[in-house]
C-alpha cells in the first residue's frame, strides 16, 4: 500500500484483525481466481499490498517448497509479523519487502510468474502507474492479476436505516480521502491505459448474506474510520453506539439481508517480447 497522506484506514491491531477477517470472507473467490490464472507448484509470486499475508499463504500452499512468494507492503509491522507466521505454518519459501509501491521502481526477485494485488490500487494516487510497474515486474508469459472493489452494491434489504447510515458515513470518508468507489469497474480501462491491453479475463463477485457476515464487516469498517468521521462532523459516539446496537439486533433477529461491495478481478498475461 501507499504511504501517501490520503490513506484513510488506520494501521492498528484492530485494523489488522479486520483485514484477516475480510481476507477469510474473500478467500474462496481469490483461491478460485489464482487457480484460474494458472498458479502452480514451483512458481515465484509477488503480492503487492500483502497486509497480514493471507493471499501469500494461499499462494504458498500451491507453489510449495519449490516455489517462492514475496510480499510487499508499506506497513513493515504487519508484513514482518505475517512473514514469521507464514514461515512457521506454510510449506513454502517466503520473503517480505517493506516499501511504498508508488515510490519504488525496482523490486528484488523480479520478474515473477504471477504479480498480484488485492484491494491496494484503490488506495493509490495513480493506479495506472502501479499497473505499469506490475507488468515490468512480471515475466514474459507471466500474469498480472488485480482484485479491487466497486462499492455500488453495498446495501441492505429490507432497507435497514442504521446499516445504511454506517455505509453512507464510511463511503463519504473514503471518497473524501481520495478513494475511487468504482475502481473495480474501471480496471479494464486502466489496463488499457497502462499499456497492458484488454484483460484476458475478468470476474465480478460479491457476498450476499445475513447481517452476521456483511453487517459485522460494515461495523468493523465504520469503527476503523470513526476517528476521521468524527473530525469531519459526520459521526459522534452516541450515533456509533446507536448504529451498532441496531445492527446487532438485526444480526440476532436474522431478518435482513446485506450485500457486500463487488470484488472485481482482472488479469493479463505478459506477452513474449
Amino acid at each position: 500500500m501507499s504511504k501517501h497522506e490520503d490513506y484513510v484506514l488506520s494501521r492498528t491491531s484492530e485494523e489488522y484483525q479486520r483485514l484477516r477477517v475480510q481476507a477469510k470472507l474473500w478467500e474462496p473467490i481469490t483461491a478460485r481466481l489464482l487457480q484460474q490464472v494458472g498458479l502452480a507448484p514451483g512458481m515465484r509470486c509477488l503480492d503487492l499490498g500483502c497486509g497480514p499475508g493471507e493471499v501469500m499463504r494461499l499462494m504458498g500452499e500451491t507453489v510449495g517448497l519449490t516455489g517462492h512468494v514475496t510480499g510487499v507492503d508499506v506497513d513493515g509491522k504487519v508484513g514482518n509479523e505475517a512473514l514469521g507466521i507464514l514461515r512457521e505454518t506454510t510449506d513454502s519459501q517466503f520473503a517480505f519487502i517493506e516499501t511504498d509501491i508508488e515510490a519504488t521502481d525496482e523490486l528484488p526477485g523480479a520478474p515473477f510468474d504471477i504479480t498480484f494485488t488485492r484491494l491496494t490500487l484503490i488506495h493509490l494516487k495513480d493506479p495506472v502507474a502501479a499497473l505499469r510497474k506490475m507488468m515490468r515486474w512480471t515475466k514474459p508469459e507471466g500474469v498480472v492479476v488485480v482484485q479491487d472493489f466497486d462499492f455500488r452494491t453495498w446495501d441492505t434489504y429490507p432497507p435497514h436505516d442504521a446499516m445504511n447510515q454506517a455505509i453512507q458515513v464510511a463511503s463519504t470518508v473514503m471518497e473524501r480521502g481520495g478513494l475511487e468507489p468504482h475502481l473495480g469497474f474501471k480496471l479494464p480501462t486502466y489496463f488499457v491505459e497502462a499499456g497492458l491491453g484488454t484483460p484476458d479475463g475478468s470476474d465480478v463477485s460479491g457476498l450476499l448474506s445475513g447481517f452476521d457476515a456483511v453487517g459485522r464487516m460494515t461495523q468493523a469498517v465504520y469503527n476503523n474510520i470513526f476517528p476521521i468521521a468524527e473530525k469531519m462532523g459526520l459521526a459522534d459516539e452516541a450515533q456509533r453506539n446507536s448504529i451498532f446496537a441496531s445492527i446487532n439486533e438485526a444480526i440476532e433477529a436474522g431478518t435482513h439481508t446485506a450485500s457486500s461491495p463487488l470484488l472485481v478481478s482482472a488479469w493479463k498475461q505478459r506477452p513474449l517480447e
